[in-house]
């Protein structure tokens, strides 16, 4: 009977052991599949809604691009830096508006949800299974309720607004600082490229002709240049040193020489009315100029009696002034024996091209300052545009008169002179080219 007993005992906790086990066994795998339904329902909401987090990420990256731009060009403006051209900077200012209303709202991204694991412990397994089957139903609709994937918008066309804007505005700064009291150095540089100079030199205090370097309303810097175009016969011979040191290897005679400095000195007083004007000084006003009296009268006779080489104005300087054409002219044609060795010493110092400025004044050994603004022009660096503008209406006080230097213009703090020797048209082409060199922006 006990043994009896004890095999029914057994038969029962085998039965409780085996109904145990399916039990775990189902709950196991009923948990497992109700999570592992939710995993992929997971999966596949989250790959739903990962188009339009990537557009939401897009429209913010595309904002933050457009931002950057603005607060550039913006940081720009706040400088309040003037521009050659100022409508410039209305047009940066009206672009950087137009752009900051083109921004797209950023959408706020959807959450990705995170898989379940099946837990371990079988107290929690069908709570698991629970929670899974409720998860999947929340997943369901949350799906449903996924927004359409918005437009990542192009900026392009704003862009290309605000920069080629701010471009042309940094630009036109530039060049406004480019004529603004700008250094001998760049003065030289750039008027060096242009293809007709072939010599450029910087006046210094010890070799002003005017006078005016430094000087109270005078100019802070000058230079002068050569231009291939006008006649050397017209210019002082002694500032071409080749030419003399050609002349005495030659071994011209006594009167010789004595006519080639006749020719010279005439040569010289006939430059020297270029810049008769300008040594009496920038500061001078055109109505003191106009007031001179028996001074400004005592130049003119001086520069009719220095230019009737080349001037017609001396036929109204009286006899006088006559005579000295007369002796101009004499000493003009003792010269012109010496015309064929005098024109290859000129050809020899021509610059075919367009030298690199300094080197060009050492090699040839050409005075540049001496020769002037007659020589080709010459570029006068004022510290103010008021003094500058003063000093091209002094100048242009002389204009019709046989004190007439040549044209001039006003670029920013800069006058930019042309010699009286050019046609009208190659002066004016002259003052133009001068001007865009120094206005031109270098990438």
């Amino acid at each position: 009977m006990k043994k009896k007993v004890i095999g029914i005992a057994a038969l029962l906790a085998a039965a409780a052991a085996i109904f145990f086990a399916y039990r775990v066994f189902s709950a196991k795998s009923s948990a497992s599949n109700a999570v592992e339904a939710y995993n992929a329902a997971v999966r596949e909401y989250n790959a739903a809604i990962a188009p339009f987090n990537e557009a939401a990420s897009g429209i913010a990256d595309a904002n933050n691009t457009l931002q950057g731009v603005l607060d550039a060009a913006q940081a720009v403006l706040d400088k309040g830096e003037k521009a050659y051209e100022p409508d410039t900077q209305d047009e940066l200012e009206s672009a950087v508006k137009k752009a900051g209303k083109a921004f797209a709202e950023v959408p706020v991204q959807i959450d990705p949800l995170e898989e379940q694991a099946l837990p371990v412990s079988f107290s929690t397994k069908e709570l698991a299974q629970h929670e899974a089957e409720t998860a999947l139903n929340a997943v369901g609709e949350a799906r449903e309720k996924i927004p359409d994937v918005p437009d990542v918008p192009d900026y392009k066309k704003e862009l290309d607004a605000v920069r080629t804007a701010q471009k042309k505005y940094e630009d036109s700064v530039q060049k406004l600082a480019n004529v603004t009291s700008p250094p001998d150095s760049f003065v030289m540089e750039r008027v060096e490229k242009i293809k007709t100079v072939a010599a450029a030199e910087a006046v210094t205090a010890d070799n002003d002709p005017n006078g005016l370097l430094g000087k109270n309303g005078g100019y802070i810097g000058c230079v002068y240049f050569l231009d291939e175009r006008v006649d050397r016969d017209l210019l002082p011979q002694e500032a071409f040193a080749k030419e003399h040191k050609k002349a005495a290897e030659d071994g011209d005679d006594a009167g010789s020489e004595s006519s080639e400095e006749a020719a010279a000195s005439a040569g010289t007083e006939e430059s020297s009315s270029d810049d008769a004007a300008d040594s009496t000084g920038a500061a001078q006003s055109s109505e003191a100029a106009a007031s001179a009296g028996t001074a400004e009268s005592s130049e003119q006779a001086e520069a009719q009696a220095g230019t009737t080489a080349g001037s017609e104005a001396a036929e109204s300087a009286g006899t006088e002034a006559a005579s000295n054409e007369t002796a101009a002219s004499t000493g003009t044609e003792a010269a012109s024996g010496e015309s064929a060795s005098t024109a290859a010493a000129a050809e020899e110092t021509a610059a075919p091209e367009n030298p690199s400025g300094t080197a060009a004044v050492k090699e040839n050994n050409i005075d540049v300052v001496m020769i002037g603004t007659a020589g080709g022009g010459a570029v006068e660096v004022f510290a103010t545009e008021e003094e500058a503008k003063n000093r091209a209406e002094y100048i242009a006080f002389f204009d019709g008169s046989v004190m007439e230097a040549g044209p001039c213009l006003v670029e920013g703090t800069c006058v930019i002179r042309a010699s009286r020797h050019l046609e009208a048209e190659d002066q004016q082409k002259l003052l133009r080219e001068v001007r865009d060199a120094l206005l031109s922006v270098e990438e």
